[in-house]
């Protein structure tokens, strides 16, 4: 029986990487894209980077001809997007490269995406966000059903990208969730993170 595959965009950072390592040891097919900026690190795949179900495409979510095709040749049952600029001091610093990356070029993936699941009916799109959407929590916690209130360029790109999935979910009947975890710590994370 043939393997399921699963994609995980921005699979060369800190959550992506250790993502895909739990993916690995559930025996699925990884296809890692990541379009290899800064925060990218060959380094956090190299315990698995030689193993025959892991694949790596260099790929700029935003390339639409690119992920087609390793769509169609893969034929994912999930898709885990964590392609994304986030950090909030970069952000504000240069707005243009938040803009592009976590608005237009999400916006051509989750058009991939779109066609993709026409025909695959029962494949997935979890699209990883943040909690930095609600804006500052002075006490307590965010909630799921919160205001979005972003605070910074980085915030509110991520709230774009957000109101457009669930847009695209309710018009589109695409088969996605959007997560919007608070930061997370742990091995192989970028220095500047922490």
């Amino acid at each position: 029986m043939r393997k399921k595959s699963i994609i995980v965009t921005g699979g060369l950072g800190f959550i992506g990487s250790n993502l895909i390592s739990m993916l690995l040891k559930q025996n699925y097919n990884v296809i890692n894209i990541d379009k290899i900026s800064y925060s990218s690190n060959f380094y956090n795949t190299k315990s698995f980077r030689n193993i025959n179900n892991y694949r790596f495409y260099r790929c700029d979510i935003n390339n639409q001809k690119k992920i087609m095709f390793i769509f169609k040749k893969y034929k994912p049952i999930c898709v885990f997007n964590l392609a994304a600029e986030t950090h909030v001091d970069r952000s504000i610093d240069n707005p243009d490269n938040f803009i592009k990356s976590n608005i237009l070029a999400f916006f051509n993936f989750l058009e991939c995406f779109k066609n993709y699941s026409k025909r695959n009916i029962k494949t997935r799109l979890i699209h990883i966000s943040t909690d930095e959407v609600y804006g500052d929590i002075l006490t307590g916690r965010s909630k799921e059903n919160d205001a979005y209130k972003p605070s910074s360029p980085y915030a509110a790109s991520k709230a774009a990208s957000d109101h457009l999935l669930r847009a695209y979910i309710r018009t589109f009947k695409i088969p996605a969730i959007t997560t919007n975890c608070s930061n997370n710590y742990g091995p192989k994370q970028h220095p500047e993170k922490l």
